[in-house]
C-alpha cells in the first residue's frame, strides 16, 4: 500500500446547512451525503474570514488573516509565507492546484508544483492603498448586488471555455466544468503512474501527491442550467428567516452592510427564484464532485486518498434580510466541512467548533510532517479519531476587515455562544443552542456582562483588535496622514468627490487584471 494521497475540494460561498447530510428538506447532494456517510462531517465549522481572498490565504498558510495582513480582495500574499502546498512539495509530495485559490497579482503559484487557473485576481496597485477603500465608508451602495438577485435564474444553453464565458448572464457553470475536467485528467495521470510502479493493481508503492480543486459554485452570479433550476422552482425552497428588507433589528454595523448592498424590497417570488437557482448551483457542484470521486475510484485511488470537502465561506441567502457573506451570522461565516480518509471513522458528526485554519496542520498530519509553532490551528485527525489533543482550544475564531462594514469585527464561538466584537461599536452575543437562527442579541442584557468580559479577554489573547484594525485600515487607505480615521469622518460620496478633485487617485475598489487573458498554467 502506497502512502496516502490528498484531495482538497473547496467550493465558493456554500451555505453550511444546505446539504442533504445536514437534513435539508429539498437539496439534492447525494455525493456529498455519501462522502459524509463514509467520513466525518463538522456541524460547527467556520471560515476565518467570510470573503474569498483572506479566507483562502488563511487556510493555505495556516495563519489567521491578521497574521498575514490579508484584509480583503486585492491584498497580495507575501511570497515568503510558507504554504502547505510548498511544504508538501519540499518534502517530495507533488502538489497540484486547479481552479480558484485567489492569490492576488503576479504571485499566483503559492508553492504548488503545478497549477491551472481560469479566474485571476489582481492586486491593488499601489499597495498599501493611498485612496480610501470607499466601500467601507458611510453611504456606499453597490447597485449590482440587487441586480444579481432580481436577475437570478436560468443561464443560456451554451458551452464556453469558462474564461471568456464568465459574465453576469452565464455565471461559473463552465468554469467548474473545465476545472473538474482538469482534475480528472490529473487523476488519470496519477493512476497511470501508480500502475507503472506498483504490482499492476494500482495499489503499488507510488509517490503520494496532493490535489486542490477550487470550484466556483454556488458563488453568484446566480445562474444555472435549466434542468438544475427546474428541480427546485417554485416550491422546493425554504424561505429564509427574518427576511426583512430593510431590517431594523440588525446590529448597527450589520445594518450598514444591508444598506450598502442596496437590496431594496425583495418579494417572496424573487426570493423563491434566487433560492431555487442557488439550490441548483449546489446540485451542479455536487455532480462535479461525483465526477472527481468516480475518477478516484476508476483509478483505484479512492481508498488510499484523504478527501476534504469545504467552502471558503457561506451565503446569507436572504436570512436576516442579507445576501452574500461578510457578516458573522452562521449562514455567512459557517462552512460545510467533511473529512474522509483511510482508517478514519465513518458516519460521524462533530459539533466542537473548528475553523479552516486547521487545514494546514491536518495536511501536515496526513503527510507525517511537523507544523510550525506560529500556526494557530490544530489537525482535525485526532478529533475524528476520538483522541486527546493537547493545545486545541474549544473555540473558533474569525475576523473581517473588508467591504460593507465601516468597522472591523472579530468573532469567537465557544460553548454554544457566539460573540462578535466590533471596533468602535458595541458587541453582539447569541446563544446558538437556544437561538440557532440568531434572532435574540443578548449583548445589552445585564446578566451577560460577565460572559461578555470573558469573551473579550479571550479575544485579546488571540489578537489586539484595535491595533490590527488600525493596521488594516492604514493599508486600505482609510487612515489619513494626520491619523484621521476616514471610516468615522468621511462618506463615500465625499471620497468620490475628492477623487474627482484630484485629492485622491482613482484607485479602483477591485483592480483589473493586467496580465494576458486566458488560462494561467505552471507545469
Amino acid at each position: 500500500m502506497s502512502k496516502p494521497n490528498i484531495v482538497v475540494i473547496c467550493s465558493d460561498q456554500h451555505h453550511p446547512a444546505i446539504t442533504g447530510y445536514r437534513g435539508h428538506p429539498f437539496i439534492e447532494t447525494p455525493n456529498l451525503d455519501q462522502l459524509a456517510a463514509e467520513g466525518t462531517y463538522f456541524s460547527s465549522a467556520y471560515s476565518n474570514c467570510p470573503v474569498c481572498t483572506p479566507s483562502r490565504m488563511s487556510f493555505v498558510t495556516g495563519k489567521y488573516p491578521h497574521q498575514i495582513d490579508s484584509w480583503f480582495l486585492g491584498c497580495p500574499l507575501d511570497r515568503e509565507e510558507m504554504t502547505w502546498a510548498r511544504k508538501l512539495d519540499q518534502a517530495g509530495i507533488p502538489t497540484a492546484m486547479f481552479g480558484k485559490m485567489d492569490f492576488c497579482g503576479d504571485y499566483q503559484d503559492g508553492g504548488f508544483t503545478e497549477y491551472k487557473i481560469i479566474k485571476k485576481r489582481p492586486a491593488f496597485k499601489p499597495y498599501p492603498r493611498k485612496t480610501p477603500l470607499y466601500s467601507r465608508l458611510e453611504g456606499h451602495v453597490r447597485a449590482d448586488k440587487r441586480n444579481h438577485i432580481v436577475n437570478a435564474g436560468v443561464r443560456e444553453d451554451v458551452v464556453t471555455d469558462g474564461d471568456t464565458g464568465y459574465n453576469k448572464d452565464l455565471g461559473f457553470y463552465d468554469h467548474d466544468r473545465v476545472v473538474t475536467e482538469w482534475a480528472i485528467d490529473y487523476l488519470k495521470r496519477r493512476g497511470a503512474e501508480a500502475e507503472g510502479v506498483g504490482d499492476g493493481d494500482g495499489d503499488g508503492d507510488g509517490q503520494p501527491w496532493a490535489m486542490y480543486v477550487g470550484l466556483m459554485f454556488p458563488h453568484w452570479p446566480y445562474k444555472v442550467p435549466q434542468a438544475y433550476y427546474d428541480r427546485y422552482f417554485p416550491d422546493r425552497v425554504v424561505l429564509p428567516h427574518d427576511a426583512k428588507f430593510p431590517n431594523d433589528g440588525l446590529h448597527p454595523q450589520v445594518r450598514n452592510m444591508q444598506n450598502a448592498l442596496g437590496l431594496g424590497e425583495i418579494t417572496e417570488d424573487q426570493l423563491r427564484n434566487v433560492i431555487a437557482t442557488y439550490y441548483g448551483m449546489i446540485t451542479a457542484l455536487d455532480d462535479n464532485i461525483c465526477r472527481i470521486i468516480a475518477e478516484l475510484k476508476a483509478q483505484n485511488l479512492y481508498d488510499n486518498t484523504y478527501i476534504v470537502y469545504m467552502s471558503d465561506h457561506g451565503e446569507n441567502l436572504g436570512e436576516h434580510g442579507l445576501f452574500y457573506k461578510q457578516c458573522s451570522y452562521e449562514a455567512s461565516v459557517g462552512v460545510p466541512l467533511i473529512v474522509k480518509g483511510p482508517g478514519l471513522p465513518a458516519g460521524q458528526r462533530i459539533e466542537l467548533p473548528v475553523s479552516l485554519v486547521d487545514l494546514y496542520p491536518t495536511l501536515m498530519d496526513i503527510a507525517g510532517l511537523e507544523t510550525e509553532a506560529d500556526r494557530p490551528g490544530n489537525s482535525w485527525l485526532p478529533l475524528i479519531r476520538g483522541e486527546q489533543q493537547t493545545g486545541r482550544g474549544a473555540y473558533a475564531f474569525s475576523e473581517y476587515h473588508g467591504n460593507f462594514f465601516k468597522q472591523d469585527w472579530y468573532m469567537l464561538v465557544e460553548d454554544g455562544f457566539k460573540y462578535t466584537y466590533y471596533v468602535n461599536d458595541r458587541p453582539s452575543l447569541f446563544n446558538l443552542r437556544e437561538d440557532p437562527e440568531e434572532m435574540r442579541d443578548l449583548a445589552q442584557m445585564q446578566e451577560y456582562r460577565e460572559l461578555l468580559s470573558r469573551f473579550e479577554a479571550k479575544l485579546r489573547e488571540i489578537v489586539d483588535p484595535e491595533a490590527v484594525s488600525l493596521r488594516a485600515k492604514s493599508q486600505l487607505g482609510l487612515i489619513g496622514p494626520n491619523g484621521e480615521d476616514y471610516t468615522l469622518t468621511m462618506t463615500d460620496p465625499q471620497c468620490k468627490e475628492l477623487i474627482k478633485q484630484g485629492v485622491f487617485e482613482d484607485e479602483l475598489e477591485f483592480p483589473k487584471w493586467e496580465g494576458p487573458p486566458g488560462i494561467l498554467i505552471k507545469e
